[in-house]
Parts: structure tokens; C-alpha cells; sequence
């Protein structure tokens, strides 16, 4: 019975291991694009209290910061992918961009609350509006 269990699990890992490349990076962007999608919500969120009165700068200037540290860590490895087919490479670049994109808006929000650049700050709220909706349906793509 343990020999089948064994036997089970070392196929198993083999399979898991064998998997098409394509759908590895596909996969390994979708996780990248919802963890990213889920950064940027908590950075727009910190700044659309700011406008709203409900935080104060200093604060939501270090949420906004902890995110913009996080989305580039999620970059970083995302970017440390190797795609191995012309379709993984597309993956690849549509993902890379749109994580670049969010990491560059979320860097300028935070650069706007440090200077107390309101009318900025509004812009970027909505800009990471429409980039986390873009972020959410690049996290479905893999489902």
C-alpha cells in the first residue's frame, strides 16, 4: 500500500513539474496580476481617504509606500520568469507592462501625498481605479 502511495506521489510530481510553459507563465502572471491588483486597491483606498478627510497625510503616505514596496517585490519576481515559447513571451511582456504600469502610478501617488499635491493625488486615485480593474481581469486570465 505505501509502494502505491509513493509511486502516486512521485507521478504526481512529475506531472506537476511537466506542465505546459505557456500556461506556467500564464499562471505565474495571473498570481502576480491579482496580488499586484490587491496592492493598488490598498494604496487607492489610503489616498481616497486622504481626500475624503477620513487619514491624514503621513499615514497614508506609508500605506501607499508599503504597497508601492510590495508591488515591486511581486515585479521582481514576476520579471525573474523565463518564458521558453513566443506565447509565453507575449504573456510575459503583457504582464510585465501592466505590472510596471501600477508600480510607476503607485510611486507617483506616493510622491503627490508627500508633497501634498492634492489634484495629483485625485488623478492617481483614478488612474489606479482603471488599473486594478485591468489587473483583476489579467488575475482571471489563468482561472
Amino acid at each position: 500500500m505505501r509502494g502505491m502511495i509513493a509511486v502516486a506521489a512521485i507521478v504526481l510530481a512529475l506531472a506537476a513539474g511537466c506542465g505546459d510553459p505557456d500556461q506556467k507563465m500564464l499562471d505565474a502572471g495571473a498570481r502576480a496580476a491579482r496580488d499586484t491588483a490587491s496592492e493598488v486597491g490598498t494604496a487607492r483606498l489610503a489616498a481616497q481617504s486622504v481626500l475624503d478627510h477620513k487619514l491624514w497625510n503621513a499615514p497614508a503616505t506609508q500605506v501607499v509606500a508599503d504597497a508601492e514596496q510590495a508591488i515591486g517585490k511581486v515585479a521582481s519576481t514576476f520579471d525573474t520568469q523565463q518564458p521558453q515559447t513566443g506565447r509565453s513571451r507575449q504573456t510575459f511582456d503583457t504582464f510585465s507592462a501592466a505590472l510596471s504600469t501600477a508600480q510607476d502610478n503607485v510611486t507617483e501617488l506616493r510622491i503627490a501625498l508627500k508633497n501634498d499635491d492634492l489634484g495629483t493625488v485625485a488623478d492617481q486615485v483614478k488612474a489606479l481605479q482603471t488599473i486594478g480593474q485591468q489587473l483583476g481581469k489579467l488575475g482571471e486570465q489563468a482561472k
